[in-house]
């Protein structure tokens, strides 16, 4: 069985739909949104529906939702984010962790950010597993401390020739409906994506995310569920 999952707790419209066509979810806990009525709901729906239940922490930066990028000293980050983790398991058990906008992509190329997350998560609980793209700094800080990794690809969201996510800001890189079906199909079958360039490039993943606050989310995951069946 193919693990689906989705970013949740973020308020979008239709989370409800998401929750029981998913596997995984990675819920908001403070740091770009999320306070403790949003996480007890959460834990209580991912109970109800069987799914596994991650932290999706973020810079401290409601304002921009967690998605501007931070200067922060290694000990202000690592202190927030064990926080935020903590704050979610204040209402069920942890399976994992996922950073959020910036910060998940800001570490997927940077080694020391990679290294204060890994951290954090230990403090916490060696057990915990690091949701990443597998070729990301972050997913090689975690092995090198025997921190589980569980790789991600992406349905809904266009990739660049190196593996990286196009950036929101560009055309195109969100992908419609038909299109996420069709990425999440070749994915299950071949393991490859096609990126913005035209170019397939491999994609080792353990997990396929939908964004649940991309408009048609609950629609889309629909779609992918049959097109990977």
């Amino acid at each position: 069985m193919i693990d689906l999952s989705a970013d949740l707790g973020e308020g979008s419209p239709g989370e409800d739909e998401i929750w029981p066509l998913i596997t995984s979810a990675n819920v908001a806990c403070g740091g770009h949104i999320g306070d403790q009525t949003s996480m007890r709901e959460a834990a209580e729906l991912a109970k109800k529906h069987g799914v596994k239940l991650g932290a999706h922490p973020s810079y401290p930066d409601r304002a921009n939702f967690g998605r501007m990028s931070l200067s922060l000293s290694p000990d202000e980050l690592r202190n927030s984010l064990v926080a935020q983790i903590t704050a979610l398991r204040a209402f069920g058990p942890v399976h994992h962790v996922k950073p959020h906008g910036a910060l998940y992509n800001d570490a997927h190329k940077d080694r020391a950010l990679s290294i204060v997350i890994i951290q954090a998560m230990r403090l916490i609980d060696p057990a915990m597993a690091l949701v990443a793209s597998d070729s990301s700094q972050m997913a090689a800080a975690a092995r090198e401390t025997g921190t589980p990794v569980i790789r991600e690809a992406f349905a809904d969201r266009r990739y660049e020739p190196d593996g990286s996510l196009t950036p929101r800001k560009v055309r195109g890189s969100t992908l419609t409906i038909d299109e996420a079906a069709t990425q999440a199909a070749l994915l299950v079958s071949e393991g490859v994506v096609i990126a913005r360039d035209g170019s397939r490039i491999a994609i080792a993943f353990d997990t396929i995310c939908i964004h649940a606050d991309m408009e048609g989310a609950a629609e889309r995951l629909r779609a992918v569920r049959r097109a990977i069946a």
